[in-house]
């Protein structure tokens, strides 16, 4: 590749790489509506609950009337014999209020509801463990709080008056990644995996610990519930271990400033008459204009081009008159896009 080149995918990367204290992958801290610790189950109880057994675990709600009517007469008599003796059911226990709590827990569904549906990634994750250290620089240097192990998790919500459940999202527990990129590139540290089927959490802990016991960073055992994304780092990743790819590749060659190689539209499709094409030739499922066969004609003959146009312009029905064709001819088709919808 060339140096401009060179120096493009360089940019990508730095774009992709943020490893300053904003990132939380980083700088883990705890805030109002973005982030809710845990203090019961204790930490290993709740692991093994919540990932081993796949326990739902339920967020303490007071009893009421609804819950239990028995026990809650009771309490009431009790409360007006001045022996008030508070009562609460479920599994966990934050440290805020509960009115507090419900007010974050909602927040934290709705912004993890959000980005699964707009972009298919979930971003809830429950944290176990964590790291506190200190960057090369002297003693002056603040603690830096980062977690280690994080499992992706959903808050449930049946009803309006139900409690929340906190139940294990389908997807992979990893080790922190962006901490890792750090440690490796900074410190010459590289986190151990963690594999939950063969592996207590409390023996990872313990490796984390004889890990870092030299520098004189500590291990902390707590859980937090927060919104972490980290898809940014893999793609870092896939920039920096696939260049030979990237340098074979037309469409990314393109983007790099050479674009000669895509720029082969056939002379017959400049100036294409749709009106030859006969109706038995055409196997499209949606009406589509001029411009939008122009399209679907591109396509057919292998043509790489960008499609843009304002909302309700037809982009997504073209999509599938594309998709449509290229079946019909016997074609693999990969749609990707990163809105649900």
């Amino acid at each position: 590749m060339s140096v401009a080149a060179d120096k493009k995918i360089e940019h990508w990367k730095n774009q992709l790489l943020d490893l300053g204290k904003r990132n939380k992958m980083i700088n883990y801290r705890e805030t109002t509506r973005a982030t809710l610790k845990l203090i019961e189950p204790e930490f290993s109880d709740l692991f093994e609950r919540l990932v081993i057994n796949e326990n739902e675990l339920i967020f303490q709600y007071p009893v009421d009337r609804d819950s239990d009517i028995r026990t809650y007469s009771i309490l009431q008599l009790l409360g007006e014999l001045s022996c008030p003796i508070p009562v609460f059911l479920g599994d966990i226990k934050t440290v805020i209020s509960m009115n507090e709590r419900q007010k974050t827990l909602k927040n934290l569904r709705g912004k993890s509801k959000l980005a699964l549906e707009e972009q298919g990634t979930n971003i809830l994750y429950l944290c176990f463990g964590f790291i506190e250290w200190k960057e090369t620089g002297g003693a002056n240097t603040g603690w830096i709080k980062s977690p280690l192990v994080l499992v992706p998790v959903s808050l449930v919500l049946e009803s309006l008056n139900s409690p929340y459940k906190l139940v294990r999202y389908d997807d992979d527990i990893v080790v922190n990644p962006t901490l890792n990129h750090l440690f490796e590139a900074e410190y010459g540290i590289t986190l151990p995996d963690f594999d939950s089927d063969n592996q207590s959490l409390e023996s990872f802990m313990q490796d984390m610990e004889g890990l870092v016991s030299e520098k004189g960073w500590k291990i902390v055992r707590e859980t937090s519930l927060g919104l972490l994304s980290f898809l940014k780092i893999n793609m870092y990743k896939d920039l920096k271990n696939n260049l030979e790819n990237i340098a074979q590749n037309p469409v990314i060659k393109a983007m790099l400033g050479d674009a000669k190689e895509i720029n082969n539209i056939p002379e017959e499709l400049k100036a294409y008459n749709h009106d030859n094409t006969l109706p038995k030739e055409c196997f499209q499922v949606i009406s589509a204009d001029s411009s939008q066969q122009d399209a679907i004609e591109f396509s057919k003959r292998g043509s790489s081009f960008v499609m843009q146009g304002p909302p309700g312009t037809g982009k997504s029905q073209t999509i599938t008159n594309i998709i449509t064709e290229a079946i019909v001819d016997g074609k693999r088709v990969l749609f990707v896009s990163e809105k649900m919808a």
